[in-house]
């Protein structure tokens, strides 16, 4: 079965985990590279390392007392369905702290009550890319986390790139630079070594400095509740959302509607083996492997190990299923769709370049991460229709029409949407001027350090 065929992968990225944890330890003498940036919201303490009963009730009752609490896991994720929880790291005010769960686990002890602590409503939790982490806070505490603020978005609407690590956006915003990242390395073995243990602090320390910062610039810029809803949006949860799947495989490429019907059946298969075999869902059939293979329609097995990113032991053990898949998607939908000739079209494809051009510029210089604001894909495909209606002579938003480029009530409507829609038509204009540190539109600043 698949989870036999699956050990020799899990092996070789255990063997890929050994290597880069001992790496990352060589001459590595202490818990961090040197005393932690000075600052009052930073943290000079070592870290406290739960592994009781009684140190927890302190912990839980320490977060309890304060409307803020940063949050973070290491965990090992290639290997199961749900990641193997290895660490959770805890800031406050008055406490850091690493909570090991391995002995409490081994003790047959719950962490709900502090996982419960973390996620209370009305207690604003502070995450960097912080999916994952937020996964395993719901799973743990048997609630929905009500305030969850993701610094990595927050970054992105703040004049930095998107994704920046924790690491670059402390350097942005101090000039401070933390050591390198122990984050593939052996987690689920003990002792933890020094350098692990710093690492995994530093996750944390940092947070609330962090915060504090973004949120001043943020409050700035006008665009706090761009950062909460993005948040949000970001860390909604990763249980099984086949149309949720959809939108992010159409967002990395258009599929037609057949292609469509085809990929929506696959991704609830891998869902399902996934589930079954206790394996990763991107292991089982990566996104850019069901785009594949929603564009080929293999009918063989053979066809099917022709194509690229699917696990030789997947092939052999699921190729009939992913056929029946595929034959599934195919009988909902009329087979040879008429593909869309403006794709074919010169004049309309250039334009579509120039425009999105203009869009990569106007975000740089509004201090918006691009790469969150929209994908080249759903540009494109928006553009089409675009062209469609002008050629009927009506004008067409961008949160309008079958492929709109944003949604209505999305953030991104107001940032740069109007704008773009005046654009269109000629009544906004695309002016830059040059600050010391770099292109902005008229109107707008760079803060110092971004």
């Amino acid at each position: 079965m698949v989870s036999r065929l699956w050990s020799h992968d899990v092996n070789y990225r255990r063997k890929k985990r050994s290597q880069e944890h001992e790496a990352a330890d060589h001459n590595h003498g202490g818990a961090s590279p040197r005393e932690p940036f000075d600052h009052p919201l930073v943290s000079k303490a070592v870290a406290e390392v739960i592994t009781t009963p009684e140190a927890l009730a302190a912990l839980v009752t320490d977060i309890r007392s304060h409307p803020v609490v940063a949050y973070d896991t290491e965990f090992i994720g290639e290997e199961s369905f749900y990641p193997k929880l290895c660490l959770v790291q805890v800031a406050t005010p008055t406490a850091l702290a690493l909570v090991d769960p391995l002995p409490f686990e081994a003790a047959g002890h719950d962490l709900g009550d502090f996982f419960r602590a973390i996620a209370e409503p009305g207690r604003t939790i502070l995450v960097h890319s912080g999916d994952t982490d937020i996964d395993i806070l719901r799973r743990g505490a048997g609630i929905e986390p009500s305030d969850v603020f993701d610094t990595q978005v927050a970054a992105a609407l703040a004049w930095m790139p998107w994704p920046s690590s924790l690491g670059t956006v402390l350097e942005t915003l101090t000039g401070y630079r933390l050591g390198k990242a122990h984050t593939f390395t052996n987690w689920d073995a003990r002792p933890l070594t020094p350098a692990q243990l710093g690492y995994a602090a530093d996750d944390v320390r940092y947070m609330h400095l962090i915060w504090h910062m973004l949120s001043e610039r943020l409050v700035t810029l006008g665009r706090s509740d761009w950062a909460a809803s993005e948040s949000r949006e970001q860390l909604r949860s990763t249980a099984f959302d086949p149309e949720g799947q959809m939108r992010r495989l159409h967002r990395t490429e258009p599929l037609r509607a057949g292609q469509m019907a085809i990929a929506r059946a696959l991704v609830t298969l891998r869902y399902e083996l996934a589930r079954t075999h206790d394996m990763p869902a991107r292991v089982v059939l990566p996104d850019m492997t069901v785009i594949e293979l929603a564009k080929r329609k293999p009918t063989d097995r053979s066809a099917i190990g022709n194509v690229s990113g699917i696990p030789r032991r997947i092939v052999s053990a699921h190729a009939d299923d992913i056929l029946a898949a595929i034959a599934n998607g195919k009988s909902t939908t009329p087979d040879n769709e008429p593909g869309n000739p403006l794709a074919d079209d010169m004049r309309v494809r250039a334009e579509s370049d120039q425009l999105w051009n203009a869009l990569q510029v106007r975000c740089a210089s509004t201090g918006l991460a691009s790469n969150l604001v929209a994908t080249r894909a759903t540009f494109s495909r928006w553009y089409f229709s675009v062209v469609e209606a002008r050629r009927r002579g009506e004008a067409l938003g961008c949160a309008e029409g079958d492929a709109p480029l944003f949604a209505e009530g999305d953030w991104r409507l107001q940032a740069v949407g109007r704008w773009l829609e005046g654009f269109l038509v000629g009544t906004e204009r695309l002016e830059l001027v040059w600050s010391p540190s770099g292109t902005v539109a008229p109107g707008f600043f760079r803060a110092h350090g971004a």
